[in-house]
C-alpha cells in the first residue's frame, strides 16, 4: 500500500497532467461504451424487427396497349366508353427465379379452385343475390330486343330463385344490332335479372339481360388457351332434335355447371398466407384457432382456414372436417372477381379432380372498414384458404382460366432491407413488361434509423478506441518514459524490478480505472439519448399483426428498443482498462530493461 500511496503522491505533483489524463480517458471510454451500446442496440432492434416486419413484392404484367372501346347502352340509345387492356404473350412466373433473389416465400402465381360443397349453407336466410337462369322462352310477338321484349317462359333449365312469372322481359342490352326474335319460336338463353328499363330516370318493365353463353377459357398446363368449337352464342333457337346436337348438349352442360356453381366456394391455395394482401395488410385476423405453420406447408397437411360467417352458418368449429371437391382452377382472376368460361374446351362442365377432407385449423374474420382496395384484392364470400402443398393431384386438365400475372395473384417474400439489392439483380436480367410493387410495413423507414445507429456505433467505437490508445500512449510517455531518472534512483536504492514496476504502474492504473469507470457510466446513460436522436421515427401500430394472427400474441405498437446494456459498458470499460495496463507495462518494461547507471547518464544501452 505504501508503494501505491507514494505512486499517487508523485502523480499529485503534476495535477494538470493527471486531471487531463483522467478527463480525456473518461471521454474516450464514454465514446467506446456508447459505441458498443449502440452496436448492440442496432443488432437487437434488427432481430426484433425481423420477427415483426415482412417485405413482400407483388408482380403485375404491363398491358401492351390500352384499347378504347364503345359499348352500346339500350337505355340511353348511345354508346358509352370502355377501356380494355390488351396483353401480349403471357410472361411466366419462372422469370422471377434467379440467383441471389433469396426468396423466403414464392414467387407464386396463386390459383383459386372452385370446390363443390352441396352439404353446406353458403348464404344467410335473409341474404339475396342476383338471379342467373337458363331458360327456354318464346316472344309473344315478333320483335327486336333492343328494348324490353315480352317472352313466355316455356322451360327452366336452371334458376337460382323459383321463377313464378310465366312472362319475362328480355333486352339484349349491350348489343347495338340484336337479331330479331319471332313469335312461335323457342329460344334458349342464359340471363341475369337487372333493373327496370330506364332506371333510375324512368320506370319501365323489369328486364333480364344476357349473362353467359357457350364459351370456354380452358387452358392447358402451359397456360395456352385450348382450341374449341363452341359457338359463343348466348341466344340460340331450339329446334326439333336440338339437344342431340353438340350445341344443344353444351347448353345442357352449361345448366349443369351453373347448378354446381350454386353450391361451390372458392378455395385459394398458397405457400404463405402473408403473400395474400388482405392477410399481409392485417385486415384479416384469426377469430379462432390459428393460421398455417411451417410444418403445414412443408408436410402438405390437409388443413384450412374458413371465414367466421361460413363457420357460424354451418355450425363449424376449429378441428372440424371440411369436405371439398375441387373442380377447376383459375390462374387469371381473383376469387372475388373471376369470370372464367363455364365450359371446358369440349363443351362439358368441369368434373371433380380432387375429393378430400381438410381440417379447419383457423376461423378468420375481417376487420370492420377493411377492403378499401379494389374488389380483386379482397377475399371473396366463403373463401377457403389452404396450403398449396395439401393439393395432391395435378390441376393440369382442369384449368378454367389462365392469364398474365396480376398484383392480386402473384407475389413473393424477400428478407427485410433487401429491396434495393433485389431490384439491382432484377434489372440486370433485362426483363421488360413486369411491374414490381413492394410492401414492407414501414420497415424501410425504420431501417434508416438502424443504419444511422450502426454507422454512429462504428464511428464511436473507432474514434473512442483510437482516442483511448493515443491518450494512453501520450500520458504513459509522460508518466513513465519521462520518469526514467526515478526508476534509476529506486533501483540504485535496492528496489527490485517488480517493486519498481508496481511503483510506476499502480498510480496510473488507479487514475485510469477511475476514468474508465466514470466514462463507461456516462456512455451507458448516453446510449439511450443517442439512440433516440438517431431514430426519429414514429410508432407503428401492430394490432392484428401477423404475430397476432398465428399466436394470439402481439404488442399494440412497435418502437425501437432504446435501453442500453450495462454489460456492454462493463465489457468496453474492461477492454480500455486492459489496453491501459498493456500500454503502461510496455513502457515500464522498456525502462526496466535499461541499467540504472545508463538511465542516470541519460543513455540507453
Amino acid at each position: 500500500m505504501s508503494i501505491l500511496y507514494h505512486s499517487l503522491r508523485r502523480l499529485r505533483r503534476t495535477p494538470v497532467q493527471t486531471i487531463f489524463f483522467f478527463l480525456l480517458l473518461s471521454a474516450a471510454s464514454a465514446l467506446v461504451a456508447a459505441g458498443g451500446g449502440l452496436w448492440k442496440l442496432s443488432g437487437e432492434n434488427r432481430a426484433y424487427f425481423e420477427d415483426i416486419f415482412q417485405t413482400i413484392g407483388t408482380v403485375e404484367q404491363k398491358p401492351e396497349r390500352i384499347v378504347d372501346e364503345e359499348i352500346w347502352d339500350a337505355e340511353t340509345g348511345m354508346y358509352r366508353p370502355h377501356v380494355r387492356r390488351e396483353y401480349g404473350e403471357t410472361i411466366p412466373v419462372s422469370v422471377l427465379s434467379f440467383d441471389g433473389a433469396d426468396y423466403i416465400s414464392g414467387p407464386e402465381q396463386r390459383a383459386w379452385y372452385s370446390a363443390y360443397v352441396p352439404e353446406y349453407l353458403l348464404m344467410d336466410e335473409n341474404e339475396g343475390t342476383c338471379n342467373i337462369m337458363i331458360v327456354e322462352a318464346s316472344p309473344l310477338e315478333d320483335a327486336v330486343p333492343a328494348g324490353p321484349v315480352a317472352m313466355e317462359v316455356r322451360r327452366i333449365l336452371y334458376t337460382f330463385y323459383p321463377e313464378n312469372a310465366p312472362v319475362i322481359y328480355y333486352c339484349d342490352h349491350n348489343n347495338a344490332h340484336p337479331e330479331k326474335l319471332y313469335a312461335g319460336h323457342t329460344y334458349v338463353m342464359c340471363l341475369v335479372d337487372g333493373f327496370p328499363h330506364g332506371w333510375p330516370i324512368q320506370q319501365g318493365p323489369f328486364e333480364y339481360i344476357p349473362y353467359d353463353g357457350l364459351r370456354s377459357t380452358q387452358a392447358g398446363a402451359d397456360g395456352r388457351l385450348l382450341d374449341n368449337d363452341l359457338s359463343g352464342k348466348y341466344v340460340e333457337e331450339v329446334t326439333p332434335g336440338f339437344y342431340e346436337t353438340e350445341n344443344g348438349k353444351a347448353w345442357l352442360e352449361l345448366a349443369a355447371e351453373y347448378r354446381e356453381r350454386l353450391w361451390s366456394v372458392p378455395v385459394t391455395a398458397t405457400d404463405n398466407t402473408d403473400l395474400i394482401l388482405p392477410f399481409y395488410d392485417q385486415e384479416v385476423f384469426a377469430a379462432q384457432g390459428r393460421g398455417f405453420t411451417e410444418e403445414d406447408y412443408a408436410e402438405g397437411r390437409k388443413v384450412c382456414m374458413v371465414s367466421r360467417r361460413f363457420a357460424n352458418r354451418n355450425g363449424l368449429q376449429v378441428g372440424a372436417a371440411l369436405h371439398l371437391r375441387l373442380r377447376y382452377a383459375n390462374y387469371a382472376d381473383a376469387a372475388s372477381g373471376g369470370r372464367e368460361g363455364a365450359l371446358t374446351a369440349s363443351g362439358r362442365s368441369y368434373s371433380v379432380w380432387e375429393d378430400d377432407n381438410w381440417e379447419i385449423c383457423g376461423i378468420y374474420d375481417i376487420l370492420p372498414g377493411a377492403g378499401n382496395k379494389s374488389r380483386d384484392y379482397r377475399l371473396a364470400d366463403n373463401e377457403v384458404i389452404i396450403p398449396a402443398s395439401s393439393v395432391r393431384h395435378s390441376d393440369a386438365d382442369h384449368i378454367a382460366a389462365f392469364g398474365p400475372m396480376k398484383g392480386y395473384t402473384t407475389s413473393f417474400e424477400i428478407p427485410n432491407g433487401s429491396i434495393d439489392r433485389w431490384m439491382e439483380l432484377w434489372q440486370a436480367r433485362g426483363v421488360d413488361g413486369l411491374e414490381i410493387t413492394f410492401y414492407d410495413r414501414g420497415y424501410s423507414r425504420l431501417e434508416e434509423g438502424l443504419k444511422q445507429m450502426e454507422r454512429m456505433a462504428l464511428l464511436l467505437l473507432a474514434g473512442g478506441g483510437m482516442s483511448a490508445f493515443g491518450i494512453l500512449v501520450f500520458f504513459c510517455h509522460l508518466f513513465i518514459t519521462k520518469q526514467s531518472m526515478r526508476t534509476a534512483i529506486e533501483r540504485s536504492l535496492g528496489m527490485r524490478k517488480g517493486q519498481c514496476l508496481w511503483s510506476l504502474l499502480s498510480g496510473i492504473l488507479v487514475i485510469a480505472l477511475c476514468g474508465v469507470i466514470a466514462g463507461s457510466i456516462a456512455g451507458y446513460y448516453g446510449t439511450t439519448g443517442a439512440a433516440k436522436r438517431l431514430t426519429r421515427v414514429g410508432r407503428f401500430d401492430r394490432r392484428y399483426s401477423n404475430g397476432a394472427l398465428y399466436t394470439g400474441e402481439g404488442e399494440e405498437t412497435t418502437t425501437y428498443l432504446m435501453s442500453g446494456d450495462w454489460r456492454v459498458c462493463a465489457l468496453t470499460g474492461s477492454a480500455v482498462a486492459v489496453l491501459a495496463a498493456a500500454t503502461a507495462l510496455v513502457k515500464i518494461r522498456r525502462n526496466l530493461r535499461q541499467e540504472p547507471l545508463a538511465l542516470l547518464s541519460g543513455r540507453e544501452v
